[in-house]
C-alpha cells in the first residue's frame, strides 16, 4: 500500500542507522499529518466532549420525525471556551469522529462563521476514501486560521453533502468530540524537561522502563528558576510501526489516540515524579528502523512543551513479533441480513510454527455480528460495541492461518444495523521463538 507514509520510511533510511538530530527534526516535520503535535512544540488543548450528528440536510430520510430530531441537534452550535491566545502563531482542531454512511461528501467545518474547511480524509484507499467505513480518533487535524479564533466563546459548526457512493439516501457522520490545539511561539512561558532513560541510541527490549526530567513554567518575571511542582502530566509516545491505532492509514507514526480528549494507546502516562512509565510492548511488532521517543510534558495552567525525539532501538534476542497487514479491502466493508464479506491477508511465514497469534482490528456497530474468522474457521461471534465504534485485540489459534494468501470473513444475520470494518482493515501479529 503506497501512502506518504512510505516517503517517511525512505526517509528515515537515507539518513543512516542513527540520522543527525537537525534531519530527524526536517523528516518529522514533513511527516503526512503534520499539523499533529511534533519534537519542540508547545500548545495548549481546548476539549469539546459532546456527541454532534451532522446530516445532510436535503435528504427525504429527514422527513420522518426521527431524522427530523436529529438534524435540529446536528445544526445547534457548538461553543467552546478559549483563553489563552498571548504568543499564539498557529491552531488546528482534531476530531474524534465515525465517517458515517459510506459515501457522505463535504465533510467540513468552520470557526466563527468564517470559511468552510474540508475535514482531511484517510489515506492509502485504492478508491475515494468516503466510500471506506471509518473511524478517527482525534489523530487527523484541521488546521484552522489563528485569527479566526477569539478569546472567550467560539462557535463551531460542522456540515455534510449527498453520498457520493453506496447511496441509502442518507448521509450522516458523527463528531464525538473535538480539541482545538492553540500553538504558541518559543518565548511562551512554558514547562521543559528531556527524556533521561533510555539514553539516545540505546537497546531497549521487553518491557523497558522510560524516564523523563521535567520542570515547570518560570517562576515570576525576570526570574526564571522552574518549579517542579508545576507539572501536572507527562504522558510519553512513539513514533515506531505498529497496528494502525490511528484509523488513517498510516502505520508508521507517532502512535496514539483521544477519547473525549484523553490519551489512549500511547506508550504511558506519570503523573508524579521521578516521572517513569514501563512500556508494555509484548505485541509490538519487530522493528526495521528506530524506535522514536518523546515526552509531552504539561503544566498546571494547561500547556504542553514536546520534547526533542530520543532514537533508540527495539532488540528481542529470544522471540520475534511479526505483523501481517490485509489487502483487498471492499468499500463499505459492512454485513447484515445473511452478508458475507472478506478481504485478504498475505502472510509470509510459516504460522505452524508460531507460539501465539492476535488479531487487531477497528470496528463499529461490531457486536451486531455474528461470525468473524480466516479461512472458514470462526475467531469468536462478535467483537466490538453496540453501535459504538471499538478498536479490539483478541489473540487465536494460529492454526487456522496457512503460508501465503488468507481470507478474513465477517458475517452477520441482524436485521438491524450492520457491522462495520474499518479502514484499513485487520492485521494479525504472530509471536515466533528465536
Amino acid at each position: 500500500m503506497t501512502s506518504a507514509g512510505c516517503k517517511i520510511t525512505g526517509m528515515f533510511e537515507s539518513c543512516g542507522s542513527k540520522p543527525i538530530f537537525g534531519s530527524l527534526l526536517l523528516v518529522l516535520a514533513s511527516f503526512p499529518i503534520s499539523a499533529q503535535p511534533k519534537p519542540g512544540d508547545i500548545f495548549h488543548e481546548y476539549h469539546y466532549n459532546a456527541e454532534t450528528i451532522i446530516e445532510f440536510s436535503a435528504s427525504p430520510k429527514q422527513q420522518n420525525p426521527k431524522a427530523l430530531l436529529r438534524k435540529s441537534v446536528s445544526h445547534r452550535e457548538r461553543n467552546l471556551d478559549i483563553w489563552d491566545l498571548e504568543d499564539a502563531e498557529r491552531a488546528e482542531i482534531s476530531l474524534e469522529f465515525w465517517g458515517g454512511h459510506p459515501g457522505t461528501s463535504q465533510q467540513s467545518l468552520r470557526v466563527n462563521g468564517g470559511e468552510w474547511i474540508d475535514i482531511p480524509q484517510i489515506k492509502g484507499t485504492p478508491t475515494d476514501p468516503r466510500c471506506y467505513h471509518r473511524y478517527l480518533p482525534g489523530t487527523v487535524s484541521v488546521a484552522v486560521p489563528i485569527e479566526s479564533l477569539k478569546l472567550g466563546g467560539n462557535r463551531f459548526e460542522f456540515r455534510a453533502g449527498p453520498q457520493v457512493c453506496h447511496s441509502i439516501d442518507w448521509a450522516i457522520y458523527k463528531v464525538y468530540s473535538f480539541t482545538v490545539r492553540v500553538y504558541y511561539k518559543s518565548a511562551k512561558p512554558h514547562p521543559t524537561g528531556r527524556i533521561v532513560s533510555p539514553a539516545p541510541g540505546a537497546t531497549i527490549g521487553d518491557d523497558p522502563s522510560i524516564e523523563t526530567e521535567a520542570q515547570g513554567s518560570p517562576g515570576a518575571p525576570g526570574k526564571m528558576e522552574f518549579t517542579p511542582g508545576d507539572v501536572r502530566r507527562v504522558d510519553i509516545l512513539g513514533f515506531y510501526e505498529d497496528f494502525n491505532w490511528e484509523g488513517d492509514g498510516v502505520y508508521r507514526q507517532w502512535h496514539y489516540q483521544t477519547d473525549q480528549g484523553s490519551l489512549r494507546q500511547h506508550i504511558g502516562t506519570s503523573m508524579d515524579a521521578p516521572y517513569r512509565v514501563t512500556w508494555s510492548n509484548r505485541w509490538v511488532p519487530d522493528q526495521s528502523q528506530s524506535v522514536l521517543l518523546a515526552a509531552r510534558i504539561t503544566n498546571v495552567h494547561g500547556i504542553t512543551f514536546m520534547t526533542p525525539a530520543v532514537e533508540v532501538k527495539l532488540v528481542r534476542p529470544s522471540r520475534s513479533v511479526r505483523m501481517y497487514r490485509s489487502s483487498d479491502i471492499p468499500e463499505a466493508f459492512s454485513v447484515r441480513i445473511g452478508k458475507t464479506l472478506s478481504c485478504k491477508l498475505p502472510i509470509g511465514d510459516d504460522p505452524g510454527s508460531a507460539t501465539a497469534a492476535r488479531i487487531v482490528v477497528s470496528t463499529w456497530a461490531g457486536n451486531h455480528g455474528d461470525a468473524f474468522g480466516f479461512n472458514g474457521s470462526k475467531i469468536a461471534n462478535r467483537i466490538g460495541r453496540n453501535d459504538y465504534f471499538s478498536f479490539n485485540a483478541m489473540q487465536f489459534d494460529a492454526k487456522i492461518l496457512r503460508r501465503g494468501d488468507n481470507e478474513f470473513f465477517i458475517f452477520s444475520d441482524t436485521q438491524e444495523h450492520a457491522m462495520e470494518i474499518n479502514w484499513p482493515g485487520p492485521v494479525v501479529l504472530l509471536e515466533f521463538r528465536k
